[in-house]
This record gives C-alpha cells, structure tokens and sequence, in this order.
C-alpha cells in the first residue's frame, strides 16, 4: 500500500501555465511557419493573382485541405482493420513454490499408483507464442467501416470546395473595396481639404459680417455633409486592404499597389441563359449537394454495420507457442481454437437498434432532399441576384459618367467665378459618391456571378496546391474567369458509358452553335417508332402462322433499315458537348432499343 500511495503521488501533476515568454516563442514560431514558402507580391498585384494567393496560401483553405489528407489517412488505416489480428506474446511465470497435483481415478475414484503427488511445473520459466487472430465479425464491421471513410474522403473533398468557394468571393469583394480605396484615397483627401478651407473661409465671413449669418451657416453646414459622407467613405475603404492581407496570407501591413477597378473585365450576366441550364449543373457538380449524397450513403452503411453486429462473433485463433519448463515434454506446440459468441441481449435490443439506425438513414436521405431543393431555389436566387446585380452596375455606371461631368463643368464654372466653392466642393464629393457606388455594385456583380459559379460547381480545378506554381494558378484562374465570362457555359459532366448493345449509339445531334437539339421527335424516328409498332402488332399473330412469319421479317428489316440511316444522321462530332438537358445514361428515343430488337432478333 505504502508504495502505491507513492506512486500515485508520484504521478499527480499540478497545472503548470506558459510563461509569457514561452507564449510569445510559440507564437513567434507560428507566424513564421505562416509566412513560409509565401511568395513575395510584385510591382503589382492583380486580381487573378490575389485569388490565386488566396487559394494557395489561405491558411483556413489549407486546414481543410489536412482534414482532406486525414480523411485519406484515415481511410488507408481502417483497411488493415480488415486482416487478421498477429498477436505476438511473451512472458515470464513465477511461483514460490512448485505446482503439486495429486490425480485421482476417472472411474474408481482411488488415488494413482504413486504414492507421493507430481510437480508439474518450474517455479520459473518462461513462455512465448504467435497467435493469428481472426474475427468474422470484426471483419465484417471493418469492411462497412473502410467503405465509410472512403466516402468521407470526397466528403471532405466537397467540404474544401465550398471553402474555397467563399473563400474566392471573400477576396474579390476584398480586392475591389481595396483597389477602390487606392483610386479614390487622393480624390477623398483633396475634396476634404479643399472643403476644410473654403469651412474656414466661411468662418472668416461670418465673423467679419460680409456675409449675413444665414447664408453663411447654411453654407457652412453644405461644407460639413460633404466633409463627412467623404470621412465616412475613407473610413470604410480604410479596412479593405488589411482584410485583403488576411485572406491571402500577407502581414497586416503589407502596402499593396493593385489594379485599377475600372480594368477590371465586368463579369457575364448570363441573360441568354436558361436557369434550367444552371440547375442541371448544380445538380452535377454542387458540393453541399455531393456532401449531403454521401452523407446519405454512409447513412446506409451505417445501418448494415448496426445490422451486422446483432450476428454471432466466430473467431478464429491459430500459432506456435513455446515454453522452457523442464517439466514440458514437447516445449514447442502450435494452439488452436475456433470460438462462437453471441450477446443474448441483441434479441432484445436488436428491434430498437435496427429502427435507430433505418431512422438515421431516413434522416440522411431527407437531409439530402432537403438540400437539393435548397440548391434549386439558390440556383433561381443566383440566377436573379446576378441579373439585378448587372443591371445595378449598368446604371451606377451611368450616374457615374453624369457626376463626372457636372464635377468638370462646375469646375470649369468656379475658374470663372460663376460657381462657390461650396458648390465644387459638392460636385466634387458628389462624382467620388457616385464612384464609389459604381465599385460597390461591381463588387456586387462579382459577388453574384462568384455565388451562381459556387453554386453551379464551375470552380477552377487544381492537381495539387503544392506542387502547382503560384505563376501556373494564376494562369488557370485567369482561364477559368475567362472562361466563365465567355458566356459560354461548359459541357455537363458525365459517368464513361456501360458497356452494352446500346452504349455506343448517340443520342443527340449537334448543331454549330448553341445547346445540342434532341432529334427524338424528327421524321425518321416517328417512321421507326411506326414500324415497331406494326412489328409489334405482328408479334402478336400465333407464332406458328405465316402472317407472323413475314410480319416479322419484313418489320426488322424495314426497323434496321431505318435505325441505320437514323443512327448515321446522329453521330456527333468529336468536338460537341452532350445535350446538358439529358440526364446521363438515359436513351433519348425507342427507337435505339428496336434497333437493338432487331439485331438481337
């Protein structure tokens, strides 16, 4: 007792608190780590570099990216859960004294010949082994578990992709408030002083009594709101660049020179586009919808694994094992074993525990349906968000250019003393208003066109952060910009085809321009669909009968006749999308599959 009280003494611990200068080391090291491998900003930063930084160098993008390396981990670790279990053992016996056995008669109950007992065993010796494990059932609930954490790993691939989805919106609002505050920083600073000395002009008047104390008070609170819609505009922009450092991983007080707004290609509005068209993408690529589909499917495994654990455990067991007791005559043996548990109380629980686990699958799957509609409406919010938004910016756009001209010509005016200064000064502070709306509702614009492309899961596409350049991801987030502001919208992805009769015939036919045309309502198909019917009417007539006979020779040949001329008009051009409308793997007519009747025939 004496020395397990020790030991338990021993092992007690007081909290012990970093000092300050610990805690400042530690941090010190952190930021460093941040900064590391960050390349340097150049003469000018511009837009698609600074996403482009931000993808790469965002540290909360780069944690998801190590929950996405850990999901991958984990999933390479579950898979050995699956073999067998090696155990390997050793020990060492001890007894103060030796293990004595007396034996008594199985049948007649009187003790053994010898007169004294037998010792059996050493009083020390040692014993080793090992031993192959494996359980049926353990087997059985690793395996659901490694499919589990495979479909965790895209689930953690969606999770980055939504990440990196606000994350690009956050830097182009951020990018634009800041490339607006460096364009109107000398305007804001120039008005404002110019105003302060025309107030102070004012102030000189009033108190000279040149001018009557009406006017001039009315004059001088003109200067005062103008004075203060510009302070209260620089106080807004002030912030944008740090939050702009932030997100692409740059000290809070880097000085950054960046492009001017006004160069800036203006996002496409996409007004030519169907929203259907968007939802078809959504539906494909969306990661909140991807997520909550295999969330759903987990669900599932989740409930064979429940299932699985209400069955009996077999366990086998097999291996050498070895001793060195003197008194074992064959020291070198190998064991085996085959053991059948099963926990009686599953009988009882087994109802309640598959019922919790097809609830927690109804639970996923209505999750699912509650987040593709979700998609739905966003995408149709998007779709309206992104024309107002391109209309809001066409209209600021146009104030803008009247303020810039009433700014020149009150200018002009005040040189001819036609015009106060007062009233320059409201001009003045009037265009800088009118600009910065303009940028606002570009922000807006970008901020749209960024959640209708989040949404739709046209996001630009990386093989690895690492590996990839900063030079070479901003050449491809300039292409995909470009692309997207093309307003051409990129073919639907789709699953390769099934090998099958009908995997290589085609389904729409292209056309130069525009969205592939579905032919299932042309001519020839309606004049196959005919002649199938007609077949079919035929098929119909006992099987014995002549008129069935030639009924159905003459309608397969005309039905493959047909079907070949029509095929050969629908093959597609290398180049041509698929129709975006068609769901993938679904014929677009019957008449492929009478073709595929009458070959088979």
């Amino acid at each position: 007792m004496a020395l397990i009280t020790a030991g338990m003494s021993g092992c007690s611990f007081m909290p012990k608190p970093l000092t300050i200068s610990e805690q400042q080391a530690l941090l010190q090291e952190d930021r460093v780590k941040a900064q590391k491998d960050v390349e340097p900003v150049g003469d000018l930063l511009t837009f698609n570099e600074a996403v482009a930084r931000g993808l790469k160098y965002n540290l909360d993008h780069r944690s998801k990216l190590l929950e996405q390396a850990i999901a991958l981990g984990t999933y390479d670790v579950s898979k050995y859960d699956m073999l067998p279990k090696v155990l390997a053992s050793a020990g060492y016996n001890y007894r103060n004294n030796y293990f004595i056995t007396n034996a008594t008669g199985a049948y007649s109950g009187n003790p053994s010949g010898s007169a004294e007992p037998f010792v059996n065993s050493d009083k020390q010796y040692g014993q080793a082994g090992l031993m192959l494990s494996w359980s049926l059932l353990d087997f059985g609930v690793s395996y659901f578990n490694a499919r589990q954490n495979a479909d965790r790993i895209i689930v953690a691939s969606e999770r980055r992709r939504r990440t990196m989805h606000v994350l690009v919106q956050d830097i182009q609002a951020a990018y634009l408030r800041a490339a607006a505050a460096q364009k109107l920083k000398k305007d804001i600073e120039s008005t404002i002083a110019e105003a302060n000395v025309a107030l102070k002009n004012s102030n000189k008047v009033e108190s000279g009594g040149l001018k009557p104390p009406l006017d001039a008070l009315k004059y001088q609170k003109a200067l005062l709101d103008n004075i203060k819609i510009l302070e209260t505009i620089d106080l807004e922009l002030s912030t944008a660049k740090v939050e702009l450092n932030q997100l692409i991983n740059l000290p809070a007080k880097a000085n950054l020179k960046l492009e001017d707004p006004d160069s800036l290609v203006v996002p496409n509005a996409y007004n030519h586009a169907e929203t259907e068209e968007f939802e078809v993408r959504a539906i494909v690529a969306n990661a909140d919808l991807k997520e909550s589909i295999y969330n759903a499917r987990i669900a599932v495994e989740e409930t064979r694994k429940s299932m699985l654990r209400l069955f009996p455990g077999l366990t086998f067991n097999i291996g050498p094992q070895t001793s060195n007791n003197t008194y074992y005559i064959n020291k070198n043996w190998v064991e085996g074993a085959a053991n059948v548990s099963f926990n009686l109380w599953n009988l009882l629980s087994a109802p309640a525990t598959i019922n919790l686990a097809e609830q927690n699958q109804e639970l996923a799957a209505q999750k699912r349906m509650m987040v593709q509609m979700a998609i739905i409406s966003q995408v149709h919010l998007s779709k309206i968000q992104l024309g107002n938004s391109s209309r809001l910016y066409a209209r600021s756009s146009e104030i803008d250019a009247v303020d810039g001209r009433i700014a020149k010509v009150t200018a002009a005016k005040y040189k001819e003393g036609a015009a106060s200064q007062a009233e320059k000064v409201a001009a003045d502070a009037s265009y800088i208003v009118s600009k910065l709306r303009k940028y606002q509702a570009l922000s807006q614009l970008f901020a749209a066109s960024g959640k209708m492309q989040a949404t739709t899961g046209m996001e630009p596409h990386f093989d690895s952060l690492d590996e990839t350049t900063l030079t070479e991801m901003t050449a491809k987030v300039k292409d995909s910009f470009k692309e997207w502001n093309s307003g051409i919208l990129p073919a639907v992805p789709v699953d390769p085809p099934v090998a099958s009769a009908t995997s290589n015939i085609p389904r729409t036919k292209p056309t130069p321009a525009g969205p592939a045309v579905n032919v299932a309502d042309s001519p020839a198909t309606r004049e196959v669909n005919s002649l199938v019917g007609n077949m079919l009417k035929a098929w119909k007539t006992p099987s014995g009968s002549a008129a069935a006979t030639a009924a159905d020779s003459a309608s397969l040949g005309d039905v493959a006749s047909k079907a070949g001329d029509l095929f050969k008009a629908w093959k597609p051009s290398p180049s041509t999308a698929p129709n975006p409308k068609a769901p993938a793997g679904r014929e677009s007519s019957s008449s492929q599959d009478a073709a595929v009747i009458a070959k088979n025939k």
